[in-house]
């Protein structure tokens, strides 16, 4: 009886912290180095043989971000691009280890979060768009594409 009690709870923990992470956990779970942020390893380049596709490439840059309450800007915040099932997600490391998603609006009119609850306020400022949310604020280089 207490191995099907400790069973379920270890099922329903791992079920919990998938919805969390929002599958990071399974996607990032082999092959990073110690040092990488959670799912930063190197993606596949082909198929291996046993029908698994591979990932998209991944695009990192770094941008300006200016955490919890700063009022100054620096380039400590890196930014990794990757399209799935035709969304540009795009995720927002912190030098402390916390991280954002943001998805790239279709029709061009900026970023939404794509969890939490936490209001995104949106500025264009020439060509950079800068993103508050919660304490945080981000620079965004604009492209014209």
């Amino acid at each position: 009886m207490w191995m099907r009690i400790a069973a379920a709870l270890c099922v329903a923990g791992i079920a919990v912290l998938l919805v969390t992470c929002g599958g990071d956990v399974v996607a990032g779970a082999g092959g990073s180095n110690a040092g990488d942020p959670p799912g930063t390893s190197a993606p596949p380049s082909s198929t291996d043989g046993t029908g698994s596709t591979s990932l998209p490439p991944l695009e990192r840059t770094t941008i300006a971000c200016a955490l919890d309450g700063s009022g100054a800007f620096d380039s400590t915040c890196s930014v990794e691009r990757v399209e799935v099932e035709g969304a540009r997600l795009l995720t927002v490391f912190h030098p402390d280890g916390g991280f954002r998603r943001f998805e790239q609006l279709a029709d061009g009119s900026g970023l939404a979060a794509v969890a939490g609850a936490d209001a995104v306020t949106q500025t264009l400022k020439g060509d950079t768009l800068e993103i508050a949310i919660a304490a945080n604020r981000y620079r965004f280089p604009v492209d014209s594409e």
